[in-house]
């Protein structure tokens, strides 16, 4: 075979040998990796508008996705768009693999060339033009038809908007733990998206910022890069919901509520029990005490008993008093 290669000065794509030999990939994945390579940036790149473009079916076509993305040279990227707030699919495609993690950063944009000034293309065009428009339903069905390993599920729920607000304060804080991993505006609001899952999962702000910021290369070319593919690889498993009390079934006393001992049974402990004996005595609880005898008043004496008294005063004044006498007060009649 003799090959005749022939200089272009624009509308064409560099192809590397290590992606037109990958023997693991199939004829039509590696023709798939040309046409995307070729394609301009933000241009719509789905299962269904390649499909319509060439012969092959969608079923090719599904299983030439799969074979790019398990060899590396496509990815796709959920993001939360910062102007209208929907979620869109954004899908790298590059020349090398990328299943690694990246030390330089994401590539720039880049102009394709088209034909010279006032010359027209000979043949029709039959890839689709860009899109401003976000991928939604229709990218998630054909990632659901694609059967990913990961098991991502394209109805998962998007993250609340507390915890959006929360996943970027986490991100743009990156750099008082670490200053290599310092982050634009731009670069925080692209990665929102990645870390909110993170929240959603139950994982914690200072979980995030472990997770980026240990075991780090001697060398951080890109911040963006790097915690972009720890945020999608390296999510640890999700933590185990945290199990609920016993309820407590001890019995308790109905007046201070102290826990009986194991075996005890009644109402109140033996503290209550001895205050409410106390205050029946004392008459707290409705009872009445008994009454106590009160001595009679002087006016209630007989004039009788009365001179009695003072000659029994005088005599034991005078220290005469009759031996086996005894006196006793008669008290008036009540």
């Amino acid at each position: 075979m003799r090959v005749h290669r022939n200089r272009h000065d624009c509308a064409f794509v560099v192809m590397p040998n290590q992606a037109a030999r990958h023997k693991k990939l199939s004829l039509t994945a590696r023709g798939l990796l040309v046409t995307l390579l070729s394609m301009p940036d933000e241009a719509k790149a789905t299962v269904e508008s390649i499909t319509d473009a060439v012969d092959e079916g969608r079923q090719a076509v599904s299983k030439a996705f799969r074979q790019l993305e398990d060899a590396g040279y496509l990815r796709r990227e959920r993001y939360q768009h910062p102007e209208t707030g929907r979620w869109c699919t954004q899908t790298h495609v590059s020349d090398l693999p990328s299943n690694h993690i990246p030390a330089a950063g994401e590539p720039g944009t880049r102009s394709v060339g088209g034909s010279p000034k006032g010359v027209k293309n000979r043949v029709k065009n039959l890839l689709p033009g860009p899109s401003v428009e976000c991928e939604g339903a229709e990218q998630r069905e054909a990632r659901e038809e694609e059967g990913r390993a990961s098991g991502e599920k394209s109805d998962q729920g998007t993250p609340a908007e507390g915890e959006t607000g929360k996943a970027a304060s986490t991100l743009a804080r990156l750099a008082d733990a670490d200053h290599r991993l310092k982050l634009s505006t731009s670069e925080v609001l692209r990665l929102t998206p990645l870390a909110a899952v993170w929240l959603t999962e139950g994982h914690s702000s200072s979980e995030i910022v472990t997770a980026l910021t240990t075991r780090l290369p001697e060398t951080v070319d890109s911040a963006a890069a790097l915690v972009s593919y720890r945020l999608k690889n390296q999510m640890p498993a999700k933590p185990k919901p945290r199990p609920k009390p016993a309820p407590d079934t001890r019995a308790r006393c109905e007046g201070c509520g102290a826990v009986f001992p194991q075996g005890r049974t009644g109402t109140v402990c033996g503290s209550c029990r001895d205050e409410e004996d106390s205050a029946t005595i004392r008459g707290d609880l409705g009872t009445p005490a008994p009454a106590m005898a009160v001595p009679p008043e002087p006016s209630a004496v007989s004039p009788e008993a009365a001179e009695l008294l003072a000659a029994i005063r005088q005599r034991r004044d005078s220290g005469v008093v009759a031996k086996g006498k005894k006196c006793r007060p008669v008290l008036a009649a009540a």
